[in-house]
């Protein structure tokens, strides 16, 4: 089974195995577009960032989003549907990890912007609410997570704390808010001491499937 952790001084995945996890991205390469969104997630893990990328754009245009930057940022307040908003999530993890935080951070704030159009449009009902409110705290948590790596912990501190509180209050899954409170003790520990946590600092979260999706 492929299984990753969350590493507590970088807060980066690392694949517990990686050639279980490289035969997992085969068999979702088998799966087709249904496998798609994990896919794109363990080729970032992997380290594949040119592969993850090619492929998050293709699943946002396949949920009905914009097929590139341009076109994301030229989109307006309620041009990305909802079905596009976790394929985007992930498309800003891949282009964080590739180091182009700038990028992560304008995909993050169109999801952000496209979100609370959603939550707020008439008749958004209780699923919608739900969905819109888990979206937002993954943007929280990303955006988090590139400021936490550009050296700005006391932004990241803000961020993780709004991911972990909404997590909370929604009683997202146990993994989410436990990646959450460890994101955010990594961050007031740079915070406070001015550098990263000291290695070994905590045990980091294990997953079976990467989360966003």
């Amino acid at each position: 089974m492929a299984t990753y952790t969350i590493d507590p001084t970088s807060l980066r995945e690392r694949p517990d195995d990686v050639g279980a996890s490289w035969a997992r991205v085969e068999e979702l390469e088998e799966l087709g577009e249904r496998g798609d969104g994990e896919r794109v997630a363990w080729l970032r893990i992997l380290g594949a960032l040119r592969a993850a990328e090619d492929l998050a754009w293709d699943d946002v245009v396949r949920h009905g989003g914009p097929g590139g930057m341009v076109a994301l940022l030229s989109s307006g307040p309620g041009g990305v549907p909802i079905a596009a908003l976790r394929p985007l999530l992930r498309l800003a993890q891949v282009l964080h990890h590739a180091g182009r935080h700038v990028d992560a951070e304008r995909v993050l704030e169109q999801v952000r912007t496209a979100t609370v159009t959603h939550l707020h449009a008439p008749g958004a009902d209780e699923r919608l609410v739900r969905e819109c409110s888990a979206v937002l705290a993954f943007a929280d948590q990303g955006q988090g997570k590139v400021l936490f790596d550009a050296g700005r912990p006391s932004e990241a501190v803000s961020l993780f704390r709004a991911a972990l509180d909404r997590r909370l209050r929604d009683g997202a899954p146990e993994d989410q808010v436990e990646s959450s409170r460890l994101a955010l003790a990594a961050a007031t520990h740079a915070l406070e001491v001015g550098g990263p946590a000291p290695a070994g600092a905590g045990f980091g979260v294990r997953r079976t499937a990467p989360a966003g999706r």
